[in-house]
């Protein structure tokens, strides 16, 4: 098919200002069914991104793509803003689409990440031509709430738009300016994370040149609401959107959080349209953030789980035929839910999240008191405990913390993780080595009885795999403010207290394989991954003082600590 691409395509917003979008379409006369795709990062950009959602790919299947730089990015007009509300931009546009001489009335969005932001928030405003959505990897309830920052996914994030923004600066003199001050900052990145208090973090100091940066440092780094713990992300009300959605879930993708599980969720069983609870679907696979529909993911490969694979353009252009063409594509016949099984390397087909079958099941914490590196004494069993062990302990020291390994703050390659496990700061966990497999699929938490020195700490918690050879392999993870306890209620910890926290370690879908052991490591840093706690109880963010703390996992008949996972039985 031959196609006509036009470029920096005026379109108006309400408030005047001029976006600009390059279109691709086919070289005919028809009118075909538009396809918003609204990004950040510069149109030009998307083939070396996302080759697999090419436009290209879209328009020769029969639609007209709307690929556009969003206000203040690229060509368009406008200034960016780190927390505009793009949902009205994104209404003009899909209005603006449906009334082109190209276009049937008939549009729908995709995209990945912050595409996925663009189009949830304009669906949640309801524009009357917006007939489907496909957000991939994005979630739609704030993060990290607790008191938590994401630092090395911010100034990561924050820095790529610098450098982009650099092209908008007119005068040639400021821009130099801009780019020296810029090349100065990102040197050394990991000794910027370590600065403190981090609302000071010398590469956030960039605003006269990247005004958005002030914008973050006083909204987010400032915590502009002292009454409220930080989050990343607003909250986009799922129950007002009357679009059915396809989503894809990355199971190793902490930026999103398993967002897309829980935009499954409530799409599926909150939302009062029934187009939208019976038409959304969900892809989980063994994805993260980055490598994107990539079946070798770090370590391991995963066969089947490749992208070009499974098809995911022509599964979501049948999604598309569906609901934009009126077309018996085969996608409403499908289940709801189409999972990948790491360890079976496997994909299945499920009706629901959880699924209806899954027993959760609790596996125990004790030791004799040194369950620290993976030397130690640390099990999991089925098991309560029928003693009161001694409690273990460990020095979390900010200035040293536990490396995320995970570079621009994105969960990282799938590794081994036993250089981590050497450290005296993190406890290990771990069960006999199994004899038969356990599948487990859904939200895996962890509850922890424990204690502190400081009047507030953080725990972390990461699910492995531990392979025959010894490897132990990532598998899932959470964190926990202690003050917080995944609450916006401040409550300090009293010496000698002994507090019940909650982790939430997200989503996966796994086997263990018989010879293998299932592991939990538990300590009180992922860095940079997330800001460090100064153990002060002092306000995040804008504390200068640092202090060490001893903590405890404690795990007696009186105080249990446990990880429960959601086991689903052979059938």
């Amino acid at each position: 098919m031959k196609l006509l691409i036009e470029k920096d395509v005026e379109i108006p917003m309400r408030d005047g200002v001029i976006l600009r979008a390059d279109l691709y379409r086919p070289d005919d006369e028809k009118k075909h069914p538009a396809l918003v795709f609204r990004s950040p990062y510069e149109k030009e950009t998307l083939d070396r991104r996302w080759g697999q959602l090419s436009p290209v790919g879209f328009a020769k299947a029969g639609y007209v793509v709307v690929y556009q730089d969003v206000r203040g990015t690229g060509t368009s007009d406008g200034d960016f803003s780190f927390f505009f509300d793009q949902g009205d931009d994104g209404y003009d546009t899909i209005e603006w689409a449906a009334v082109q001489p190209w276009c049937n009335g008939m549009v729908g969005t995709f995209g990945h990440s912050y595409y996925a932001y663009t189009q949830l928030t304009a669906a949640a405003k309801r524009p009357p031509h917006l007939k489907c959505i496909a957000p991939f990897m994005q979630g739609c309830k704030p993060k990290y709430s607790g008191g938590f920052l994401p630092n090395a996914l911010h100034a990561d994030w924050l820095l790529q738009q610098a450098e982009r923004y650099l092209r908008r600066i007119p005068e040639e003199e400021k821009r130099k300016e801009a780019e020296e001050k810029l090349k100065e900052q990102t040197k050394n990145m990991q000794a910027q994370f370590m600065h403190i208090p981090e609302i000071d973090m010398p590469a956030m100091q960039l605003y006269p040149w990247f005004p958005y940066m002030e914008e973050y440092r006083i909204k987010v780094a400032g915590f502009d609401d002292p009454s409220v713990p930080a989050v990343e992300g607003r909250p986009i009300d799922l129950t007002k959107v009357t679009t059915p959605a396809l989503m894809y879930c990355g199971l190793y993708d902490t930026s999103s959080k398993n967002g897309p599980i829980e935009n499954f969720i409530t799409l599926t069983t909150e939302n009062p349209n029934e187009d939208v609870r019976k038409g959304t679907r969900l892809v989980v696979g063994p994805w993260n953030h980055s490598c994107i529909f990539s079946s070798q993911q770090g370590e391991v490969n995963f066969p089947g789980a490749d992208g070009d694979v499974i098809g995911v353009q022509s599964h979501i252009i049948r999604f598309f035929d569906y609901w934009l063409k009126g077309e018996k594509s085969g996608v409403e016949k499908e289940a709801p839910i189409r999972l990948y099984v790491m360890g079976k390397n496997q994909w299945r087909i499920e009706q629901e999240w959880p699924l209806a079958r899954t027993v959760y099941t609790d596996f125990y914490l004790s030791s004799k008191g040194n369950a620290n590196t993976r030397h130690g004494d640390g099990k999991l069993s089925l098991s309560e405990p029928l003693e009161n062990e001694a409690e273990d302990s460990y020095l979390y020291d900010p200035l040293n913390p536990v490396p995320s390994r995970s570079p621009g703050g994105c969960t990282g390659p799938i590794q081994d993780y036993r250089a981590v496990e050497e450290r005296k700061d993190v406890l290990v966990y771990s069960t006999p080595v199994l004899e038969k497999e356990i599948e487990i699929v859904g939200p895996v938490k962890a509850e922890l009885a424990i204690s502190s020195s400081a009047p507030d700490t953080d725990f972390f918690c990461r699910l492995l795999d531990v392979r025959p050879d010894g490897k132990a392999l990532n598998i899932t993870e959470g964190i926990v403010r202690a003050r917080y306890n995944n609450t916006y209620e401040e409550h300090l910890l009293a010496p000698g207290e002994i507090r019940m926290l909650t982790v939430d370690m997200g989503n996966t879908s796994i086997c263990f394989k018989e010879g293998h052991q299932i592991r939990l490591e538990v300590t009180s840093s992922c860095f940079p991954m997330y800001d460090r706690n100064h153990n002060t109880g002092n306000r995040p963010g804008t504390d200068a003082e640092i202090r060490t703390a001893t903590n405890y996992v404690h795990h007696t008949k009186e105080h249990i600590s446990r990880l429960i996972l959601p086991v689903i039985p052979e059938e």
